[in-house]
């Protein structure tokens, strides 16, 4: 399998897998901030949670309030959504495909006008293939997942990217999110911290709390698999895959010597790049003063 090939599998096998710091500025002083340790309370989310208080370059703590991770947040209730407009989010960039998009919506981030709500416009059924030989490839993909997320730097350059610019350029509160809130967002919240100056060790331990704290029942909702296939091509993918309504909670993020997944990501990076800077700098245009920048306003 070339790696294009293989890059195109793990976009959909992620899909499948996935199916103390002080406030940073006046905008966000009426946020309930004091309500939760890391996971917010909300009755419709999974693995919705704050980024802050991790200890980061020189000693700074990862501002509380401001940067935030999830799962698809298209179960919150009306309680959930009066509760996350007292944070005043400006953007939330969604990583999932446009057939993820169809199957379960943002209404939150969609509906207001006060979120800049951005995504990248891409099929991931396109990109895996239509055909039986696809499907096994995309198999074998998600039974490797060291394999995958070695694709991940490559895979997730386009939203990233977006990600980076929507950090760079907003001042309240960003959060960023995809069908589970850990591999896709897994690898960008590494790649956040990395940046922030938050150490290796703690990145991976954050990464792995999503076993603790995605809800698997509420990701799926009310979702038809069986009627959605006849229009979306990615639910029908899904139903051959072998996707069923019967996971009750999260599997491992380690493999069976215990490496967490998200390893493998970094170590792609450090071989072909170098460092996450390099790769930051090189493929997603977030240089030294862009870091620079992310730190005075993430870091307090």
């Amino acid at each position: 399998m070339n790696r294009m090939t293989t890059f195109k599998r793990a976009v959909l096998s992620a899909a499948m897998l996935s199916s103390a710091a002080l406030l940073g500025g006046q905008a966000q002083a009426d946020a309930p901030i004091d309500t939760y340790d890391r996971l917010l309370p909300l009755e419709g989310g999974s693995n919705f949670r704050d980024l802050g208080g991790y200890t980061g370059a020189n000693g700074k703590m990862v501002v509380k309030g401001l940067l935030f991770r999830s799962g698809a947040p298209s179960s919150l209730t009306d309680a959930d959504i009066a509760y996350l407009d007292q944070f005043d989010f400006e953007a939330v960039v969604d990583l999932r495909s446009s057939e993820e998009l169809d199957l379960y919506p943002n209404r939150w981030a969609t509906e207001s006008s006060d979120i800049d709500y951005r995504s990248v416009d891409y099929s991931i059924v396109a990109l895996a293939g239509n055909d039986a030989e696809a499907m096994e490839e995309m198999r074998e993909m998600a039974s490797r997942m060291d394999m995958m997320y070695r694709n991940f730097p490559t895979m997730l350059k386009p939203q990233l990217t977006l990600l980076f610019d929507s950090l760079l350029s907003e001042d309240g509160p960003v959060m960023y999110n995809c069908s589970a809130g850990q591999d896709r967002t897994g690898v960008a919240s590494g790649i956040v911290l990395t940046l922030l100056g938050v150490d290796r060790e703690v990145i991976l331990q954050d990464y792995l709390l999503s076993t603790q704290y995605r809800r698997p029942v509420i990701e799926r909702g009310n979702v038809d698999l069986a009627e959605k296939a006849k229009t979306n091509a990615f639910a029908a993918m899904m139903l051959e895959a072998g996707a069923t309504e019967e996971e009750p909670v999260a599997n491992p993020l380690y493999m069976e010597d215990g490496t967490p997944f998200l390893h493998f990501a970094f170590e792609e990076i450090e071989e072909e790049w170098g460092s996450v800077e390099a790769y930051a700098e090189q493929e997603l245009g977030v240089d030294e003063q862009d870091i620079a920048v992310l730190r005075a306003k993430y870091l307090r």
